[in-house]
């Protein structure tokens, strides 16, 4: 998920104010608009190109009349081939039955068209009924993460640029100290728990150790079974599971020629053609941790 919403504005002359009504339609859903515009049937080619590697546009606005005889509904076909899936909003003067007709003629599917008066309040719902499937509570945890990730490269940014000559070792010292402090915390805070529901229920056992504890009492249970996922577990789950977690949650997206490379200190870089394994070794983990509570609590 992403603060942001791209829009590719197919447009010759959009007027400020109608930009502008536009700009607030999509942060009264929620977002901040980057809007971006094609004024010439040329640039299609260099837009469709960054959506392929970048995915910039989460929407299309497309007027019917675009100057030196171009008409949107004429270009409609070409834009829907260059954007595949985006949502594209088909906009002028007319009202909306004739321009529905006028995408009718040109055979172009997943077309909205709407009076140039209503655009923004349209902008408005189209984002809107896009929100629920990004509002997810695993999409806002990636984004929380993100948020994380951005502000601790700014964090390390503004401690390396003060840290010169004369106040390196203080910052060191000053960072160590607090890292040893928080630690300490903690340590006092878990002494506090006494029962199991209570450690359970804390932030403080953390998923490895979580993950350790059922894995050496499943090996005590035994069974041809459980020793095998035992075995599979202990080899994968903490580096495709845990470690992949750790990782993504800390690294920050590149924008590269080829595409978004996600990227994170001393480690190797990762693609984001890296995900789709990436989600079927968490499924596959995941069946096996399943598989593992019916064995042994039952289902």
């Amino acid at each position: 998920m992403s603060l942001y919403l791209g829009i590719c504005w197919i447009e010759d002359q959009a007027h400020e104010a109608e930009i502008d009504r536009v700009e607030i339609a999509v942060r009264n859903a929620g977002f901040e608009p980057l809007i971006e515009r094609i004024e010439t049937a040329d640039e299609i080619r260099e837009f469709a190109k960054r959506q392929n590697h970048h995915q910039d546009f989460d929407l299309i606005l497309l007027d019917l009349n675009l100057g030196d005889g171009l008409r949107g509904d004429e270009l409609a076909s070409q834009v829907r081939s260059a954007f595949r899936s985006t949502t594209i909003l088909f906009y002028s003067a007319e009202d909306e039955s004739t321009l529905r007709t006028r995408i009718a003629e040109q055979r172009v599917e997943g077309v909205y068209c709407i009076n140039r008066d209503r655009l923004a309040a349209r902008v408005e719902e189209l984002v809107g009924h896009l929100s629920p499937s990004l509002n997810r509570l695993s999409s806002m945890r990636g984004l929380a993460a993100r948020i994380v990730a951005e502000c601790d490269q700014e964090f390390r940014a503004i401690l390396m640029k003060l840290g010169g000559e004369d106040t390196a070792n203080e910052i060191v010292v000053s960072l160590r100290n607090r890292v040893v402090e928080a630690a300490g915390v903690q340590v006092q805070s878990v002494e506090k728990l006494e029962t199991l529901q209570e450690l359970l229920a804390s932030h403080y056992v953390h998923s490895a150790a979580l993950f350790n504890e059922v894995k050496d009492r499943a090996t005590k249970r035994g069974g041809d079974e459980l020793l095998a996922i035992v075995r599979n577990l202990k080899k994968n789950f903490l580096s495709q599971v845990i470690n992949r977690r750790n990782t993504l949650a800390h690294a920050l997206e590149e924008r590269t020629n080829t595409g978004w490379h996600i990227v994170r200190d001393g480690g190797d870089p990762v693609t984001v053609a890296d995900f789709t394994r990436y989600r079927r070794e968490f499924a596959t983990q995941l069946g096996k941790v399943r598989r593992v509570r019916d064995i042994l609590i039952g289902e």
